[in-house]
């Protein structure tokens, strides 16, 4: 599997605290949601940003793989 883009939505603003642990994505502020874009290499790394979120209390709203021509 080759590296994808992925959209992730979270119910709420994140905290600038926690936004420090997700430095490596583009944060963007759709109110109601924090919505973040990133590469990630594999679904492990999916599934690790899943996690982090869920360890960060917040709530999760969608995670969507972006199709190559839908770069944000």
């Amino acid at each position: 599997m080759t590296d994808a883009t992925y959209q992730v939505r979270v119910s709420g603003l994140i905290p600038d605290e926690l936004l420090s642990e997700l430095q490596d994505l583009k944060v963007s502020v759709e109110p109601p949601e924090t919505v973040l874009h990133g590469y990630l290499p594999d679904q492990s790394a999916v599934v690790g940003l899943i996690s982090r979120i869920h360890g960060m209390g917040l709530r999760l709203i969608e995670v969507r793989r972006l199709p190559a021509d839908d770069l944000p």
